[in-house]
This record gives C-alpha cells, sequence and structure tokens, in this order.
C-alpha cells in the first residue's frame, strides 16, 4: 500500500471510530439498545495506548461496520433523512477534543486515569458493568470539567437510567479517543468536505473485507 493511500485509510479508521461513538450514543440516547459489538469495540479503543498500528486499534472491520456506514450515509448523503443528531455529536466530539488539546491539565489528568483504567479493566474483566461506570466516571471528571458541552438528546425514559448514561459517556470518551487520533493523523473540520470523497471510498472498501 502506498504511503499517501496508508494516510487516508488510517484517517478513515480514525473518522469511522468517532462516527461509530456518535451512533451508539444516539441509540443509547433514543433506544437505550445498542450493537454489543460495536460498543465492545469502541470501548476497547481506549485501552489502545501504544498499539503498533491505527489497524491494531480498531481490531476486526465487523466491529467498525457501524461508523463506517454511518460515514458513508453523512458525507454521501445517502439516507433519506439526514441524521442531525449524528453530525451534531460527530462535530461536539471534535470539537471537545481540541478543547482538551489546549488545557495540558485535563489531558494529563485523562491520560493517567486511562492508565489506570487498563490495569482495572484487567481485574474487573469479569465484570463489564464496572468498567463502565469507571470509564463514565473518567469522562467527568477530566471531559466533563472543560467549558463545553456535549448535550445528548433523546427519550426522557433512557436517559434517566443511571446504566444508560454510563454507556452514553463511556462511549463519548471512546469518540474523544478517536478524535485524538484523528487529529493526529492530520485529520481536521475541513478535511471532511476535502477529502469527502476519498474517505466515502475507503470505507466503502473497508466494508467489504473479510472480519
Amino acid at each position: 500500500m502506498k504511503k499517501n493511500e496508508k494516510k487516508i485509510v488510517d484517517l478513515s479508521l480514525a473518522l469511522a471510530g468517532i462516527f461509530q461513538s456518535a451512533a451508539l450514543v444516539r441509540d443509547l440516547a433514543r433506544t437505550g439498545q445498542v450493537q454489543n459489538v460495536a460498543f465492545n469495540t469502541s470501548i476497547q479503543t481506549i485501552y489502545q495506548i501504544d498499539a503498533p498500528s491505527v489497524e491494531q486499534i480498531y481490531g476486526k472491520m465487523s466491529g467498525l461496520h457501524l461508523g463506517l456506514q454511518e460515514l458513508i450515509n453523512l458525507l454521501g448523503h445517502t439516507k433519506v433523512t439526514n441524521d442531525r443528531d449524528i453530525s451534531r455529536y460527530l462535530m461536539g466530539l471534535i470539537h471537545l477534543e481540541r478543547k482538551l488539546n489546549r488545557c495540558s491539565e485535563i489531558k494529563q489528568t485523562l491520560g493517567r486515569r486511562i492508565k489506570h483504567a487498563v490495569a482495572q479493566a484487567n481485574y474487573f474483566s469479569s465484570s463489564q458493568h464496572l468498567i463502565i461506570n469507571s470509564l463514565a466516571d473518567i469522562y467527568v471528571t477530566t471531559l466533563g470539567r472543560l467549558s463545553f458541552r456535549l448535550h445528548v438528546v433523546g427519550h426522557g425514559k433512557y436517559l434517566s437510567q443511571t446504566e444508560i448514561i454510563s454507556k452514553i459517556r463511556a462511549a463519548l470518551l471512546a469518540g474523544v479517543r478517536s478524535a485524538v487520533l484523528w487529529r493526529q493523523l492530520g485529520g481536521s473540520r475541513w478535511q471532511l468536505f476535502l477529502m469527502r470523497n476519498k474517505l466515502i471510498k475507503i470505507a466503502k472498501r473497508l466494508l467489504t473485507l473479510p472480519s
């Protein structure tokens, strides 16, 4: 694979990661339900601190199908009705990451908390409930302190449930993790438009890869 193509593939994966988190938040807020494979894949990216490649951060492509499809839908305008929540969460996560990058104190605290969460996840590997609660707490005590707040909309029946709120916060944390990667790879909001066709093409190709 050529260097330029590899860069676009990596950017597509990181962007799909943000899209996937946005879709998970939308689904949890609206229905209280979520695709378990997609959710688990996104959560696992938080723990991939020193992964040798972008592909290894996301693992099997089957776990990123939701994000890849949402990327194609939004950038390609293929949905009959444009999902405003997805685009709002997407841009919100990118903006939240920018705020984080400018606040060194919170950024350092987040790094320490995530490293601790890696060890904690290994210890509590049999209890996803404890793991999700821990990640939700990390989101609240770090990203939740930034001046920008991402407003989640949905059904009050689900947004009043502690378990659902914790999952939403964990998904948002995963989204910021992908947004960090997106920026590190050179991604920007302008590239969502300038590279739209290339990103869609790569995403469609990634969807066809064997799981």
